[in-house]
């Protein structure tokens, strides 16, 4: 599958990088007045984003002809919403209008914008910073510094990947009522002639599963405010760690000097108890909203481009023969468990609707009681047998296929 990028996929990276910003910000504590002179104290983010800049090489990728590329995407988009509609048997409460056709330059800046949001979060909760001596400001600006350039060197190597991405915006300084459709047209073009697919239908292909994502999180009022309370303890949690961080360093040493089960991420084992019941809730809702909406895209894809099977052979062959400093990078940044919820939450949906058909696929949208356990992703039959259980009224056609 062709790389795509949401706030979702963000998670373990923001704990991660807030962790390190904290180590420094907690026990290096900034002046006051460097405190007062910056909207964010923990992160330079004018550095970050100079690094991400050059490390994306935006130069090489340059978006001509705005104007048209927004219209053709957002026809496409318009399709797309009309097709998943029918799909899914359900539709938005408004036409889809939030849609951007950026470079990387434009992806990155979205970006910074949610870690800010992130960020700001964590300092909000941790409560700001005191006046100290010269040498603690000193050594917290280096902090700061080596913290801004992880951030944008993590975030201009993606920039180069990425190519589309639905951003809900609920860490935005105004959260708006509606997410934003980005499209990284510069990545696309590059991908369209290195698969050597039809691009009209492959940009078709990606605004199908895009598109989706906003079924996902407008079409169902209750999707949306599940996930940003799931984030909100997540970081509130994070922050708890973060104030008692002088108790907390050699229980988080522990943690990762015991050997740690080989199914298990590096980012998981920095994780309390608390935090990790709240991450499994967050990888199961991810899984199924990444899953179902490649499922979508494939599903309608099938019976609506000619070059399909040829379009899919392509990308999963890419993906198959990807460079080893990718999966490094993944690995690193945590972008891995991204890719693993694509794989189990497609294979958990295509296995429900194969059982049971797309009415009981759906039932995942019925409720937040109503989503898979990490285990039940795992496991599709024992979710169908919970839900088919407290579902006396099940439609007739999801009674089997």
């Amino acid at each position: 599958m062709a790389r795509k990028s949401s706030l979702t996929g963000w998670l373990g990276v923001a704990a991660a990088l807030g962790l390190a910003g904290y180590v420094g910000a907690r026990y290096l504590r900034q002046r006051a007045a460097l405190h007062r002179r910056q909207p964010s104290a923990t992160v330079d983010w004018e550095r970050a984003r100079w690094i991400a800049a050059r490390v994306a090489v935006d130069g090489a990728a340059p978006l001509r002809d705005r104007a048209r590329h927004h219209a053709a995407y957002a026809g496409m988009v318009r399709r797309s919403e009309l097709l998943v509609a029918e799909y899914m048997g359900v539709r938005l409460p408004q036409p889809i209008e939030a849609l951007a056709v950026v470079d990387r330059a434009g992806w990155i800046d979205a970006n910074l914008q949610t870690f800010g949001g992130v960020i700001a979060s964590l300092e909000a909760l941790h409560g700001g910073a005191d006046g100290s001596g010269a040498l603690d400001a000193l050594l917290f600006e280096v902090n700061r510094q080596a913290v801004a350039a992880q951030l944008g060197a993590m975030l201009g190597y993606l920039a180069r990947r990425v190519l589309g991405q639905y951003d809900l915006g609920i860490f935005a300084a105004e959260p708006a009522a509606r997410g934003t459709l980005y499209f990284v047209e510069p990545n696309i073009d590059r991908l369209v002639r290195s698969l050597d697919v039809p691009g009209d239908e492959f940009r078709l292909w990606i605004a199908l599963h895009e598109t989706t994502h906003v079924f996902q999180f407008e079409a169902f009022p209750w999707v949306r405010p599940y996930f940003a309370d799931l984030v909100q303890t997540f970081i509130a949690q994070t922050s708890d760690q973060l104030g008692a961080l002088a108790q907390s360093l050699p229980e988080l040493a522990g943690r990762l000097a015991r050997r740690q089960p080989l199914d298990q991420h590096w980012i998981e084992w920095l994780l309390t108890p608390e935090q990790r019941v709240v991450f499994d809730q967050i990888q199961a809702l991810m899984s199924v909203i990444e899953g179902y909406s490649n499922h979508t895209m494939n599903a309608i894809g099938q019976r609506l481009l000619p070059t399909y099977a040829r379009i899919e052979r392509q990308v999963t062959a890419r993906r198959l023969n990807r460079p080893l400093l990718d999966d490094v990078v993944n690995r690193v940044t945590g972008m891995d468990l991204k890719l693993a919820q694509y794989q189990q939450g497609q294979a958990f949906i295509d296995a429900v609707v194969a059982a049971r058909g797309i009415a009981c696929a759906n039932l995942v949208w019925r409720s937040a009681a109503d989503l898979p356990t990490t285990v039940e992703i795992r496991d599709p039959a024992r979710w169908i047998a919970r839900v088919t259980a407290q579902s006396p009224g099940l439609p007739a056609a999801a009674a089997g296929r």
